[in-house]
């Protein structure tokens, strides 16, 4: 091989890894605008599972307001009747709150179930990523040992040549 055929099989090696990385970036990207795609998705579930919960609580607000108000006026008129409206009030209270723990619980694994897809992806770029780039690092290294070797025998085979004409004029 002469010089412009090493340069050409060094050029074409380097277009060859430059391509592989093209290509593995555009994998890389376009899983990463899946997984934003599925998370944006996943958000917009969250916020539509929130937003009634959020209203229904507002909503329950609203309507105690005026009940405790009436409770407080009506506390003059009898004690019976103060009984009767705290005990309701208890009871939707007790539904709100335990709705909100509901929906923490919920909301807590979908935290967890999005952390666990987010380490899953980080499993999958490693092992899609790195490994590929450290075999074709690999696959660098093993065609410069050999064009190293084949340099060195090259050089030996010159000198070697030179030696053996010597000898040859020598014994004539």
């Amino acid at each position: 091989m002469t010089i412009n055929g090493t340069m050409l099989f060094f050029v074409i090696v380097a277009a060859v890894a430059i391509l592989l990385q093209m290509l593995i970036r555009f994998g890389l990207a376009k899983t990463i605008k899946e997984f934003v795609t599925r998370l944006e998705a996943l958000l917009g579930r969250v916020e539509n599972q929130a937003s009634p919960i959020m209203a229904t609580t507002r909503a329950i607000m609203d309507d105690a307001q005026p009940k405790i108000a009436d409770i407080t006026t009506n506390l003059a008129e009898s004690a019976a009747t103060v009984k009767v409206h705290v005990t309701g009030l208890a009871q939707a209270t007790g539904e709100i709150v335990e709705r909100a723990r509901l929906q923490a619980a919920r909301i807590d694994e979908l935290v967890d179930n999005t952390i666990e897809k987010i380490e899953v992806t980080t499993d999958l770029v490693q092992s899609s990523v790195v490994t590929p780039v450290r075999r074709i690092h690999a696959l660098i290294s093993a065609v410069s040992a050999g064009l190293g070797f084949l340099r060195a025998n090259r050089t030996r085979r010159k000198s070697a040549g030179n030696s053996s004409e010597a000898d040859e004029e020598m014994f004539i």
